[in-house]
């Protein structure tokens, strides 16, 4: 037996130290696996796990359920991976002060369930929702269509408590919403991919459910009228939950009435009381004739439910569907959304690569899937090349571009980053300063991090 795996054991148990094939292989990354999997049951142990690492200059993959883990560059090294899902308790939950903290390995499906109870929710609905745990997703930040209402992860966790790469538990925030106390760690650590330092436990502001939602979908004949449809909603006094774009692939590919492979849909969904919800279906219907879109469909119930899942679960459908799709996310200046899709596009059909395209039209955010078919020999290399090409048109619109899905072999022909900027330096510091010895997720973030 390994040194490496007796020395885990010994500080885990046996039983929580996994090297059977089917452990290994969810945490495989780009076609390197770990030579273990360390389950820790709190953060002693975790810290524990992260001192011998450094003494035994081995690189560390934060993970629980490792469907985030095809984000970011390959590994400059991987030799144990540490999985979360025995840190899943809710540690304390307040209804009438709108607070709950949990750990890390708790599923986001779970913390939706124990607030639904008091008919409060989180508003996060990144893809995997139903799967991923927290810990992943707030590493990843990752997020969904109502960051247009609620923002992202950094503007609803008040309080983190996370083990540095010397084993040290740090806490940051706390468990009341007005906390003003130190520097605001969280927001360094959320989105930093586990290189800084492992998450174990998280305090969020949650929020009450809204009385009675709809969504409403608008088809249009071209990009120009849905982007024009889409200013006019963010730019008026209407306050949506969320607002998303879809073309028609991506109505193809999402796969759900009335989402069309015929038109370029906009999916508008809102909340309130009946009357309000009257009003908006007044003025949307107005909205829609004055733009003459070409359908307006009003979602209510288990319809709306089961398209709003579509449209969120969108990444995991495509790479289902093809687990080549390359996904390029561009965050734009709002008025750069139309622009970048168009140019996309172009890109795409030079390259003859399938195509759709999406957006959360309200915050910036675009999607381009490369969707290349079995059938293309070179399909790789054309990937890399095209979003390379995106990558720069992005940045020539004032947006910052990355490749956060993609092939092994798209990676090593492309910077799925984007290039390095002048916060870069910053970045380095902080690495070195957090993490000197690279025990954490080595090589996987921004300019090899």
């Amino acid at each position: 037996m390994p040194v490496a795996t007796t020395s885990l054991e010994h500080l885990l148990g046996a039983q929580h130290v996994r090297t059977d094939a089917e452990a290994l292989a969810r945490f495989r990354v780009d076609g390197r696996s770990p030579s273990a999997v360390a389950e820790p049951a709190n953060a002693a142990e975790l810290a524990e796990i992260i001192r011998w690492a450094r003494e035994n200059k081995t690189a560390l993959l934060p993970a629980t359920t490792g469907l985030y883990l095809p984000v970011g560059n390959p590994p400059a090294a991987l030799d144990v991976a540490v999985s979360l899902c025995r840190l899943n308790r809710v540690i304390h939950y307040d209804p009438a002060d709108l607070t709950l903290t949990v750990e890390a390995g708790l599923p986001l499906a779970e913390a939706q369930k124990r607030l639904a109870e008091h008919k409060q929710f989180l508003p996060a609905d990144p893809p995997h929702a139903d799967q991923a745990a927290l810990g992943g997703l707030l590493a990843s930040n990752a997020s969904g269509p109502l960051r247009f209402a609620f923002g992202t992860w950094r503007d609803f966790v008040i309080g983190m408590k996370f083990v540095t790469a010397e084993g040290k538990e740090v806490k940051t925030g706390g468990r009341v919403v007005k906390n003003v106390a130190g520097y605001d760690l969280a927001k360094l650590i959320i989105g930093s991919l586990g290189t800084l330092g492992i998450i174990t436990e998280v305090s969020f502001k949650v929020f009450p459910q809204p009385p009675a939602t709809a969504t409403f979908v608008f088809g249009f004949d071209s990009i120009e009228a849905v982007v024009e449809a889409a200013r006019r909603v963010i730019h008026s006094s209407w306050q949506p939950l969320l607002l998303e774009l879809l073309n028609p692939q991506a109505g193809d590919l999402v796969s759900c009435q009335p989402l069309s492979p015929l038109h370029w849909s906009l999916v508008v969904a809102v909340a309130g009381v009946e009357p309000v919800l009257r009003r908006y279906q007044t003025d949307f219907g107005a909205l829609a004739r004055e733009l003459r879109a070409g359908q307006l469909d009003i979602l209510r119930g288990h319809d709306e439910q089961f398209v709003l899942k579509a449209v969120r679960e969108r990444i995991p459908r495509a790479l289902a569907k093809n687990p080549a799709t390359t996904v390029v996310k561009a965050a734009l200046p709002l008025a750069g959304v139309g622009p970048f899709l168009t140019k996309a596009q172009q890109v795409a059909a030079r390259y003859e690569l399938p195509a759709a395209a999406s957006a959360h039209a309200g915050s910036g955010v675009a999607n381009l899937f490369l969707m290349p078919p079995p059938e293309m020999a070179d399909a790789a290399k054309r990937m890399a090349q095209a979003a390379t090409e995106m990558v720069h048109a992005g940045n020539n619109l004032g947006g910052r571009v990355t490749v956060p899905w993609c092939p092994t072999e798209v990676k090593h022909d492309v910077n799925v980053w984007g290039p390095l900027r002048d916060e870069f330096t910053l970045m380095q510091k902080l690495k070195k300063q957090f993490d000197p010895d690279r025990v954490l997720n080595p090589g996987r973030f921004l300019g090899g991090l």
